[in-house]
């Protein structure tokens, strides 16, 4: 029985911006998350970081029976699955990011959802994490998150917006009864820049101030009781949730260390 729990571990690792960090699960257990984040050297790069966390933490050089990469990353672009051909994804990021300098370019095929998240990742990191997990599986926060809004906003009547605040930005996704509609990202440091956001795409997608709901989700100190009255002054539905009530029959039951958008990897199945 202890052997079959040890073989069926799995890590999942989240790169951002700016930083690292780490999940192990380990059905059977009481407690089957161990988290952790790495404290950076932000005078070097992150790739520099990678590589000597790789080769000195204990947590990744044990025996995983899966390995998942989550990046979380605003350079993504969707492509509709009956347009999508995995050669060409090099010039579908291109089109989308002429100014990024070189990357690795990964892809995910979401089918509920009817598209393909493209996305980039600096060539050193992929490299680095593909020498030590031959077999990683690498995915866009986006697409985990969509996966995820997508099974949700088909619960109730309506439309369905979600404003997802992470990493000094905010990602807006919008769906109706499943089929997703629109999703970008906007740098948000305040409650007026989310407020200001907001309120553009709402009106832009023509979405009803009394039919339609808002769902404001992730990690950020801004997802506050002020940001909530500022929303409802405009918009009947709107609904500030925490990541404990969100998750509390999957998986993960919320857990308050483990970063939104890796929860919804952890329990979407991927």
């Amino acid at each position: 029985m202890a052997e079959n729990l040890i073989n069926n571990k799995s890590l999942s690792i989240r790169v951002c911006s700016n930083g690292l960090s780490f999940c192990t699960y380990t059905p059977g257990k009481e407690e089957p998350f161990e988290y952790k984040v790495i404290d950076v050297n932000h005078t070097i790069s992150l790739a520099a970081n990678l590589k000597e966390i790789l080769r000195t933490e204990p947590m990744l050089k044990q025996d995983y029976q899966r390995v998942n990469v989550l990046i979380a990353t605003s350079r993504f672009t969707t492509v509709p699955v009956a347009a999508f051909q995995k050669e060409d994804i090099e010039s579908f990021f291109k089109f989308s990011f002429p100014k990024e300098k070189a990357q690795h370019v990964s892809y995910n095929v979401l089918r509920r959802s009817g598209i393909a998240i493209v996305f980039g990742l600096e060539r050193s990191i992929y490299q680095l994490l593909l020498d030590d997990f031959p077999r990683a599986r690498f995915y866009a926060a986006a697409s985990t998150l969509i996966e995820f809004f997508s099974e949700k906003s088909l619960i109730g009547v309506g439309r369905k917006m979600y404003v997802y605040l992470h990493e000094k930005e905010m990602t807006v996704y919008a769906f109706n009864q499943g089929r997703m509609l629109f999703v970008n990202t906007f740098v948000a440091t305040s409650v007026a820049d989310i407020q200001y956001y907001t309120l553009h795409v709402w009106k832009e997608l023509g979405f009803d101030q009394i039919d339609d709901s808002l769902f404001i989700v992730g990690d950020q100190e801004l997802r506050t009781i002020e940001l909530s009255e500022k929303i409802k002054y405009f918009l009947q539905n709107v609904d500030v949730i925490d990541r404990s009530e969100d998750f509390k029959e999957r998986l993960t039951k919320g857990n308050s260390l483990i970063p939104y958008d890796l929860q919804t990897l952890l329990v979407c199945g991927f």
